[in-house]
């Protein structure tokens, strides 16, 4: 009796020891893995944003993403103009300045819903640009906002000197200075009785309205005087 309790205490002593060796051991190992994963996406993430200050610091590309190295520069401008490497604007000093673009600019107009590009960026817009300087001194642009002018509202009186039906109209007047209207299948001709004298010679007075966003008029009526009603008045 005695010496099956004897074993069975040994027995026991042996199940806490083998315990007691896991558990020392445990800690160690734990802490192993535990580093093993944080260390190597810490590593990596290094590794990808010093390649990345590396590309985009000296020669302005990729420079329309939030990793960008380099001066920000925000300024207004009147595009000169623009094609889809670059803008060029006379800035608010005089000056004329030359901005890359890259397929991460981003190009808004205010009165379009779907994605703008430079074809928007009409010669005449006034236009806020946020760019970032190079450590070549490349600037390049991350966004370019068409900034609206007034929707301004002109009636005009000229003799017509060329008319294209459904697409523009331009008269002269009385000083000579001409002026050139878009047409549109919402423009006005009145009277409808005198539609068909509409032509080059006719005496009429043209009531536009210029987009926000364009330098282009928008003729909304035109007038039509009668033949002999006199010569035109500016």
């Amino acid at each position: 009796m005695k010496k099956n309790w004897i074993l069975v205490v040994l027995g026991v002593l042996f199940i806490v020891s083998l315990a007691a060796t896991q558990v020392l051991a445990s800690p160690a190992d734990d802490s192993l893995y535990r580093r093993t994963p944080d260390r190597t996406p810490a590593a990596r993430a290094t590794e990808n944003a010093e390649r990345r200050a590396t590309q985009g610091g000296g020669n302005g590309q990729g420079q329309g993403s939030g990793n960008v190295q380099g001066e920000r520069v925000n300024f207004k401008g009147v595009v000169v103009s623009a094609d889809a490497a670059s803008l060029t604007v006379t800035a608010e000093d005089g000056s004329t300045v030359t901005v890359a673009l890259t397929a991460e600019t981003r190009i808004r107009v205010p009165t379009l819903s779907g994605e703008a590009t430079a074809a928007n960026l009409q010669p005449g817009l006034q236009v806020q640009i946020q760019a970032v300087r190079g450590e070549d001194g490349v600037l390049t642009a991350r966004a370019v906002q068409v900034v609206p002018g007034r929707p301004t509202q002109t009636h005009r009186v000229g003799v017509v000197t060329d008319y294209q039906p459904g697409v523009s109209l331009t008269i002269a007047d009385a000083a000579g200075q001409t002026y050139t209207y878009r047409l549109s299948q919402e423009t006005r001709i009145l009277p409808a009785d005198r539609a068909d004298s509409l032509r080059a010679g006719a005496r009429v007075t043209v009531i536009a309205r210029r987009d926000v966003t364009t330098t282009e008029w928008a003729a909304q009526g035109i007038v039509i005087h009668p033949a002999g009603s006199g010569t035109p008045q500016p």
